[in-house]
């Protein structure tokens, strides 16, 4: 017999009971559409995890103020004023491996527009920090190193703080007053969205270093810099040459603990990312033993369906059929209902992905190639599952099973 006979025949023979064929392949259907639905979330989140690192980058470090250690106890004292301008300074100048630095300095503050006003987030920094964190403007300009020496009032507005302050009005342009200062936006900055911790990066106001320390800051001094490795230096290499040049600056002996911590950003994506995969293969091994049990199902189903069909395999075999028919058989109708369970399985996954999707607002990835898989999947399922019952039926003695009552 043709190929195409065989898989005729296969349906012929599960149409003939089609409840039990329904139930057979609702354990497939089950299965596969719940290894969809969380391999969906598993790859919803890891793109979530990739955009976040695309977006703000992978190549840079935060340095932070953290005291001295004296008899045991790590006391934080004060921080010199323009301490981290010097160090970033410096750092710039001696470090090879970095290719930007910036202080940054960090308050929440009410900022009022023309249109009302609203608590956010306001930031001074070197315009390097653009760079370092990979943001643009996607309206306007942002402020350069002149605007920062000239102590002019200008500022970059999130999309976030754009939104709460001036709706649907284009920003750029207008005026905002932060701490009964008059400022002029010259640039609304691309959207970052939101990071894994739930911050919302675009819920930001950024103004010069030195514009935002002596109008908004005053006497709130910085303890905070940042700084990204030139392309291609590893971020291990600058992080060694920026601590070797700080515990120098800060003249620290040989034997004294680090007066500052480095953030290395790259690890706490390499962090994120192993979560990710973690939880993905979680997921997905959670969601097979259901594939798995609708596989026993089908083994149990596909052996009941032999028994019943005793005479019609004696019958088979009397005129010209072997083993090999009868073993291919079964195995097709076993492969060919599970690779309908895997279908209707994809769609179902596929579709409850989306109203979870909805419902929660959670990121969803679902693929072509996920359907390949699944169906790939369920039926190598039907073959390993449906191999036995289909050797069963092919050893039976021709005579025996005519005589089957």
């Amino acid at each position: 017999m043709s190929p195409m006979t065989v898989v005729a025949e296969s349906f012929i023979s599960l149409g003939k009971n089609k409840v039990r064929t329904t139930l057979s392949m609702l354990g497939v259907v089950i299965g596969v559409a719940s290894v969809i639905a969380m391999v969906a979330v598993g790859e919803g989140a890891k793109q979530k995890v990739e955009k976040e690192i695309a977006a703000i980058g992978d190549d840079w470090l935060m340095v932070m103020y953290w005291g001295v250690q004296r008899g045991g106890v790590r006391r934080q004292g004060s921080i010199t004023p323009n301490l981290t301008v010097d160090d970033a300074d410096t750092i710039m100048r001696e470090c090879t491996t970095v290719r930007a630095t910036s202080p940054a300095n960090r308050m929440n503050m009410q900022v009022i527009s023309a249109y009302g006003n609203y608590q956010t987030s306001v930031m001074g920094a070197y315009p390097s920090f653009f760079d370092i964190r990979r943001w643009n403007a996607t309206d306007g300009r942002l402020y350069t190193i002149e605007d920062m020496n000239q102590r002019n009032k200008v500022c970059c507005i999130g999309t976030t703080a754009a939104r709460e302050l001036f709706g649907a009005v284009n920003p750029v342009g207008e005026t905002i007053r932060v701490n009964r200062v008059a400022f002029d936006i010259i640039g609304l900055l691309e959207s970052k969205g939101t990071g894994t911790d739930g911050r919302d990066y675009d819920d930001v106001i950024m103004f010069p270093y030195f514009t935002f320390q002596r109008m908004i800051a005053g006497t709130e001094v910085s303890g905070t810099m940042f700084a990204a490795a030139k392309r291609g230096i590893p971020l291990s290499a600058a992080k060694e040459d920026i601590r070797l040049v700080l515990r120098e600056r800060h003249r620290l002996p040989e034997e004294a603990d680090d007066d500052f911590r480095i953030f290395d950003r790259s690890l706490t994506a390499q962090a994120n990312a192993e979560a990710t995969n973690t939880f993905n293969w979680l997921l997905t091994a959670i969601a097979s033993i259901s594939l798995l049990v609708g596989g026993v199902g089908i083994m149990n189903i596909m052996l009941v369906s032999v028994t019943e069909r005793t005479r019609e395999i004696g019958l088979r075999m009397a005129i010209g059929a072997n083993s090999f028919h009868v073993l291919g058989q079964f195995l097709t109708e076993a492969i060919v209902l599970c690779a309908i369970g895997g279908m209707l399985g994809f769609g179902l996954g596929w579709g409850g992905a989306k109203i979870i999707s909805g419902s929660f607002g959670w990121e969803m990835a679902v693929s072509y190639w996920m359907a390949g898989v699944a169906i790939a999947f369920a039926m190598g399922v039907g073959l390993v599952f449906g191999f036995y019952p289909a050797w069963r039926a092919s050893r039976l003695d021709p005579i025996e099973a005519l005589r089957y009552e």
